[in-house]
């Protein structure tokens, strides 16, 4: 295997890409969900290595900052897509 084939994104991601390309507003919102939740699991990765080095404790919310670490980033974009049509459409 070639490394731009080990590297190169899934089919469906490209597919979802190119067809919000069409609409600016969109991409721009794709874009911001799958930036949303790369910084998030990255934020939850880090307070599980500062919980591993005594710098904090995480006491009862270690279980769910645990899993929020090794949550895909599709699940948690698609979360943050949720939440945000949800918000649009109360204001």
């Amino acid at each position: 295997m070639r490394s731009n084939e080990q590297h190169a994104a899934p089919a469906e991601r490209v597919d979802t890409a190119r067809s919000l390309g069409s609409n600016p507003l969109e991409l721009t919102q794709w874009l911001g969900d799958w930036y949303f939740a790369w910084s998030w699991r990255r934020k939850m990765r880090r307070l599980l290595m500062l919980d591993r080095a005594g710098q904090i404790r995480l006491g009862s919310a270690h279980a769910r900052v645990s899993a929020g670490a090794q949550m895909p980033l599709a699940m948690i974009a698609a979360r943050q897509a949720e939440w945000r049509r949800q918000g649009d459409a109360a204001g």
